[in-house]
């Protein structure tokens, strides 16, 4: 009867295991490696001296047929990207390639109230854009929980405005589309921004608080199989069939048969 109920409590602590994980994605996972040192354009004081200058990133469009061919830019230390599907820019008038671009840079338009998770990034391009793709910054801090949206600015004197976030599957960044180039930032918004304290941190981790919770319930539904395992071996027992007989009156053993035999 154990061998069966074992397996059963390993399942049982591997779903609630793996519902855990899902309610905090990404920064369950990735809670048992720590993220690369973010590198910043303006570090904060406590990393200026360990910081290292972020890279930008470069590629060639090609153009086939008449159209732009999908393809994928990141920095040399991912922290920021670009994906474009096919046909995403203006061919030029020669059919030539279009020159993609991502730089960090320490001069942008005023944030207005923003609060930056990490650096602005300029993505140009040599041709407009037709139709949107998707940018990826990745975040340095997290003060209060990670941030939550990816800001633009199409000029130097432009102001900047939310993109909103779509679903990322790389640890510690915000994706979201785009129609147009531009400065692009990841941060929190001016009416979330978050309390001073824990800027440089490498961040990326759930909160504690949820974490906790999580065991507690693990451990509570493990405690509890031996308790309902009990209860189904008493249920499952069948009760002895009581007695019909008067008292004192003896069982036959089958002399009566062998009394009739005789004659």
């Amino acid at each position: 009867m154990r061998g069966p109920r074992a397996p059963a409590a390993l399942g049982i602590a591997a779903v609630a295991y793996v519902l855990a994980a899902w309610l905090v994605t990404p920064g369950f996972f990735d809670g048992f490696a720590p993220a690369a040192p973010y590198h910043w354009v303006s570090p904060p004081p406590d990393l200026r001296s360990s910081n290292q200058a972020p890279s930008g990133g470069r590629t060639t469009v090609p153009v086939q047929n008449g159209a732009a061919q999908a393809g994928h830019l990141s920095t040399g230390d991912q922290q920021a990207s670009v994906a474009y599907p096919s046909q995403s820019f203006q061919v030029p008038a020669g059919g030539g390639p279009i020159t993609l671009a991502v730089e960090p840079v320490g001069t942008y338009p005023d944030l207005g109230g923003i609060v930056p998770a990490g650096n602005v990034y300029s993505i140009t391009a040599s041709t407009p854009l037709i139709s949107p793709v998707v940018v990826t910054l990745r975040y340095g801090s997290q003060q209060v929980g990670p941030p939550s949206d990816v800001f633009t600015a199409e000029t130097p004197t432009s102001a900047w405005r939310s993109l909103g976030s779509i679903n990322s599957a790389v640890p510690f960044t915000v994706a979201a589309s785009t129609h147009m180039l531009g400065y692009f930032v990841v941060g929190f918004p001016p009416a979330a921004a978050p309390t001073p304290g824990g800027g440089g941190g490498a961040g990326g981790g759930p909160p504690i608080v949820l974490l906790v919770a999580v065991a507690a319930a693990v451990l509570a539904v493990l405690a509890a199989l031996p308790v309902i395992a009990a209860r189904r071996r008493s249920a499952g027992a069948e009760p002895e069939a009581p007695d019909a007989r008067p008292a004192g009156v003896p069982r036959n053993r089958g002399g009566a048969r062998r009394r009739r035999g005789r004659r």
